[in-house]
């Protein structure tokens, strides 16, 4: 059986966590596993997939293919959440090297900026679709795994 936070309780108890895992991720520098939940408003779910898979998803791939990314995968619930529990997107993303997956490798950090310089040379454009994705996401958090003893 799985419990859920709200979010607000999740981000308070998550921020110590990030920057514990920002050290334990420089210094272990191994994989690492990050869910990434999206709570859409109604009737938004269709743009924000299409901005999603278009922008988004396409530098995750991207970095894939650059080896900094080793599995990304995209969930939808089947069956309908109530209330605070509800998400309906959760990518979890693994990152070959966890300073990756915290904000914390300057060389992932690099390669995503000219990756998406290059492959949205409009930045204007691509801030707008952006804006656009986050007008229909209601909430959004993010989860930094690590195994159970």
């Amino acid at each position: 059986m799985r419990l859920m936070m709200p979010a607000a309780l999740l981000l308070s108890l998550a921020l110590p966590a990030v920057a514990q895992a920002q050290g334990a991720a420089k210094a272990a520098d191994g994989p690492l596993k990050v869910e990434n939940y999206y709570r859409i408003q109604w009737g938004g779910m269709g743009e924000f997939l299409r901005v999603y898979h278009k922008q988004h998803e396409a530098l995750l791939r991207e970095m894939m293919r650059q080896g900094y990314i080793s599995d990304v995968v995209m969930e939808m619930p089947f069956t309908h959440m109530g209330g605070s529990t509800r998400w309906d997107v959760r990518t979890t993303i693994t990152y070959k090297h966890g300073a990756d997956g915290v904000g914390a490798g300057e060389a992932y950090k690099a390669a995503m900026a000219a990756a998406k310089a290059r492959m949205f040379p409009d930045k204007a454009a691509f801030d707008a679709e952006e804006a656009r994705r986050m007008a229909v996401t209601q909430d959004h958090w993010d989860v930094v795994l690590e195994p159970a003893p």
